[in-house]
C-alpha cells in the first residue's frame, strides 16, 4: 500500500512539472533531425556489409572488429560528457561541432590507405556520431510533448529502417562495383544538407548561459575524467579480448577500467558539483532496471548486424546478395522499433512493448542458433524475421520509460547515460562475438588433419569471403564450411539465454509505470 501512495505522489509530481515548448516549424525540424539520423544509421549499415570487402583490400584481418570497436568506443567514452556540455554549452553549440566531425571523419575514412588510419578515421567519425544521436534525441525531448514523443520519436527508428533497408545493398553494391570508400563519401552531401537545414530552422528555448567562472565552478571535471577514462579503458580492453582473455593487454584495461568506473561512481554519488550521470539514476528501480537490460538488448543487437553479413557471405554470398538477406532482421527491427514507439505513447505504457521485445527476441535467436551451412533459405527468413520483430521493441519504448520516471531538466544526461550503457553493451557483444566465433572455428580446423589452412585470427576473418575456394572438396563441403559456420550459431546460443535474463530482469524485478503527462507552457515568439 505504501508503495502505491508513493508512486501515486510520484506520478501528480510529474505530470505537475511544467515543459516549456519553442516555436518549431516542426515538419522542417524534424526533416533536418532525420537526415542528420539518417547520416549516422546509414554509416552503420553500409560498413558492415562491405566489411569483407575493407578487409580483402587493406588488409589485417585480425582487426576485423576495430573498425566498429574503434566508432563504439570514442562514441562511448564521450557519451557521458555530451548530455551535461549540451546542457552547459547549448544543444546547437555541440550538435553542429558534432555534424563536421562527423563528415571530416566519412572523408578521412573514404581516404584510408592502411587499417590503422581507417580505424583511426572511424574513432573521429565515433566522436561526431555519438555527439549527433544524443542531441537528436535531447532535441526531441525539448521540442514534443513526452506524451506524444513516441509517435514523434518513432520517426527516428523509421529512419533506421529505410537505412536498414537500403545500406545494406548499397554497401554491398558500392563494395562490388565500384569501391567501398564510396561507403563513407555518400555521407558527405546528406550530412551537409542536413546541417543547413538544421541551422536555419531549429529554435530552441533560450540558453540560460553563465559566465566561464560560474560554468568552471560547477563542472564536475573529477567526474567526467574518471567516467571517460573507465569507459575508454575498459573497452580498450573488452576489443583486445579477441588476442586471449589472459594476455596483459586485455586485462590491464579491463582492470583499470572498473577501478576508474568504480572512483566514478562514487565521486558522482558525493560531488557538490552538477554531476554528469544524474545519482538518482541508479537510485529508482525502474530507472536502474532498463539502463541494465539496455547492455543484454545492445548485446545482442550489434553481434546480429555485424555477424549476420558474415555468415551469408561465408556461404558464398556477394556483399550485395548477403546485405539483401539481412533484410528480414535489420528492417523488420526498425519497424518494429517504429511500431512500439507509437503504441507506447497510445497506451502511455512502456513495459508492454518491453517485455515483448525479449520474449520474441529470445525466441528467434534461440531459433537462429540453429543455421548452418545446410539452413534452407525459408528457415533463414523466419529465424531473422522473428528475432528481428523481436529485437526493434526495446529501441525506443525503455527509452521512454526513462525520461518518464526522470524530471525533465535531466533529460538530456539520463539519456546519455542510456546511450552509455548501450554503446558499452555494443561493444562487449562485438569482442565476445569474436572471441566466440574465432575461439571455436579453431577449435574445430585444429582437429582436421591435413588441412593447410591458417587459422591464425588473422587469417580467419581474411579467409571468411573466400572459403568457398578451398581447393580440398571434402573439406570446402562439409568439415571447414561446417567450422565456420558453427562459430556464428554458437555467437546466437549465447545469445539466448542473455535475452532471458532480461525478460526475467524486468519481470522479476516489477518495472513500475510512470506517466507520460507534463503540464505544457507555448513559449511566446
Amino acid at each position: 500500500m505504501a508503495d502505491n501512495e508513493a508512486q501515486e505522489l510520484q506520478n501528480r509530481t510529474r505530470e505537475d512539472e511544467e515543459h516549456i515548448l519553442p516555436n518549431n516549424n516542426l515538419l522542417l525540424v524534424f526533416f533536418g533531425l532525420m537526415m542528420t539520423s539518417f547520416l549516422v544509421a546509414l554509416d552503420l549499415n553500409i560498413v558492415a556489409t562491405a566489411l569483407p570487402s575493407i578487409v580483402a583490400e587493406l588488409g589485417e584481418g585480425q582487426n576485423y572488429s576495430w573498425v566498429a570497436n574503434a566508432y563504439l568506443i570514442s562514441t562511448a567514452a564521450l557519451c557521458p560528457a555530451y548530455g551535461k556540455l549540451s546542457d552547459v554549452f547549448g544543444r546547437k553549440r555541440i550538435l553542429y561541432p558534432s555534424i563536421m566531425i562527423f563528415l571530416i571523419g566519412s572523408a578521412l575514412c573514404g581516404a584510408a590507405r592502411t587499417m590503422n588510419w581507417l580505424i583511426l578515421s572511424r574513432a573521429l567519425q565515433g566522436v561526431g556520431g555519438g555527439g549527433i544521436l544524443q542531441l537528436v534525441q535531447t532535441v526531441i525531448s525539448d521540442i514534443v510533448p513526452l506524451e506524444v514523443r513516441g509517435t514523434y520519436g518513432s520517426l527516428v527508428p523509421a529512419i533506421w529502417a529505410v537505412a536498414g533497408l537500403i545500406g545494406p545493398l548499397l554497401g554491398g553494391a558500392l563494395s562490388d562495383h565500384l569501391s567501398w570508400r564510396w561507403c563513407f563519401w555518400i555521407n558527405l552531401p546528406t550530412g551537409g544538407l542536413a546541417g543547413l537545414v538544421l541551422f536555419f530552422s531549429l529554435n530552441l528555448n533560450p540558453h540560460q548561459g553563465k559566465s566561464f567562472q560560474e560554468h568552471v565552478r560547477e563542472f564536475d571535471f573529477l567526474g567526467v575524467f574518471f567516467l571517460i577514462g573507465g569507459v575508454l579503458s575498459l573497452m580498450m580492453g573488452l576489443s583486445q579480448s579477441q588476442d586471449g582473455w589472459n594476455k596483459p593487454a586485455t586485462i590491464g584495461p579491463l582492470v583499470s577500467g572498473v577501478v576508474a568506473l568504480i572512483l566514478a561512481v562514487l565521486v558522482e554519488g558525493r560531488t557538490t558539483r552538477s554531476p554528469i550521470i544524474p545519482p538518482r539514476l541508479f537510485k529508482t528501480r525502474t530507472t536502474a532496471i532498463i539502463l541494465i537490460t539496455e547492455l543484454f538488448h545492445s548485446f545482442a543487437y550489434y553481434c546480429a548486424m555485424f555477424y549476420l553479413p558474415l555468415y551469408f557471405q561465408i556461404l558464398r554470398a556477394s556483399a550485395t546478395k548477403s546485405g539483401l538477406l539481412v533484410l528480414p532482421y535489420s528492417v523488420l527491427a526498425s519497424v518494429t522499433a517504429a511500431g512500439g514507439a507509437i503504441i507506447t505513447s497510445k497506451l502511455g505504457d512502456y513495459r508492454l512493448v518491453t517485455w515483448s521485445c525479449y520474449v520474441c527476441s529470445a525466441i528467434g535467436y534461440g531459433l537462429m542458433s540453429m543455421l548452418n551451412e545446410r539452413s534452407s533459405s525459408a528457415a533463414q527468413i523466419l529465424f531473422l524475421t522473428i528475432a528481428g520483430l523481436g529485437i526493434g521493441g526495446g529501441f525506443v519504448s525503455p527509452m521512454i520509460g526513462l525520461q518518464a520516471a526522470m524530471p525533465q531538466k535531466e533529460v538530456s544526461t539520463s539519456y546519455a547515460t542510456f546511450m552509455l550503457f548501450r554503446y558499452l553493451g555494443s561493444t562487449i557483444g562485438l569482442s565476445i562475438g569474436q572471441t566466440v566465433w574465432t575461439g571455436v572455428v579453431q577449435g574445430r580446423l585444429r582437429k582436421m588433419p591435413g588441412l593447410n589452412l591458417d587459422i591464425s585470427s588473422a587469417a580467419l576473418a581474411n579467409s571468411a569471403r573466400h572459403i568457398q575456394s578451398i581447393e580440398v572438396l571434402a573439406f570446402r563441403d562439409c568439415q571447414v564450411l561446417r567450422a565456420y559456420t558453427k562459430g556464428i550459431s554458437d555467437i546466437w546460443l549465447l545469445l539466448t539465454p542473455i535475452l532471458c535474463l532480461g525478460l526475467i530482469w524486468y519481470l522479476a524485478l516489477f518495472m513500475k509505470k510512470y506517466s507520460l503527462k507534463r503540464r505544457i507552457v507555448r513559449a511566446e515568439d
